[in-house]
């Protein structure tokens, strides 16, 4: 049966796009982005610009890997670093800045940080105290106007730079985060000598696509990008 993935208008649409981009080292034309409709063409178009190559070629994870486990060491994470090594290490100090310089070390994007639990709760806070205050001084529609832009400022603000934040959940170990780092720079890899296969390739993109609406044993090549489209195309 059709399904999609959840997404609605144009900017959802666009949004997929450049993530797909980032993620294969591509770039897909207006026109290229204008006749995908389903998942499976999407995965056509990624085998026209990045043709199957085993030949002579190297594994992305292990490239992955030894470039992750190199960059720590040369931050000063020493020590005997194996797939089991946890990178929570990584959270001393402030996460954000610590896995930027290993973005920077290594030539690989990494996972962004999450916000802590403690984190959240103050810019929450914040946005509550900047509400309470507009309504108190001025009660109103233009206050609360003024009260919720600035509260939304100031949540950003704490966010980005009051929380120190830390490692995603599914990075805690060096493993983890090479799987994770291996899929999210699969097409730089490939462009580095990774061999690809149609499978790698097929299993990057459903791992991309894993992130909205759909898990990835539900996504096929029969899956709509916008449930716009599927309605569109059950009309014809």
């Amino acid at each position: 049966m059709p399904n999609t993935l959840g997404l609605d208008d144009d900017l959802d649409g666009v949004e997929v796009v450049r993530e797909l981009e980032r993620v294969f080292d591509i770039k897909v034309s207006n026109e290229e982005a204008e006749r995908i409709v389903t998942v499976g063409e999407f995965h056509d178009l990624l085998l026209s610009k990045l043709p199957p190559n085993e030949a002579d070629r190297k594994c992305a994870t292990a490239m992955t890997f030894y470039r992750i486990r190199s960059a720590l060491r040369r931050l000063g994470y020493g020590g005997e670093l194996t797939p089991a090594s946890d990178v929570r290490v990584l959270e001393r100090g402030r996460t954000t800045a610590n896995l930027r310089k290993l973005e920077v070390e290594s030539g690989l994007q990494m996972p962004r940080a999450v916000s802590t639990q403690t984190g959240r709760r103050v810019a929450y806070s914040g946005l509550v105290v900047t509400l309470a205050t507009a309504f108190s001084l001025q009660p109103g529609f233009p206050s609360a106007l003024l009260g919720i832009m600035i509260g939304l400022i100031t949540v950003v603000v704490i966010l980005k730079y009051g929380d120190p934040g830390r490692i995603p959940a599914n990075c805690s170990t060096l493993a983890d985060l090479t799987r994770v780092a291996a899929a999210m720079n699969y097409g730089r890899l490939v462009k580095m000598g990774a061999r690809h296969r149609d499978e790698d390739i097929w299993a990057n993109l459903v791992e991309a696509l894993s992130h909205y609406a759909l898990p990835k044993p539900d996504i096929t090549r029969e899956t709509f990008f916008l449930q716009s489209q599927l309605k569109k195309r059950s009309t014809v």
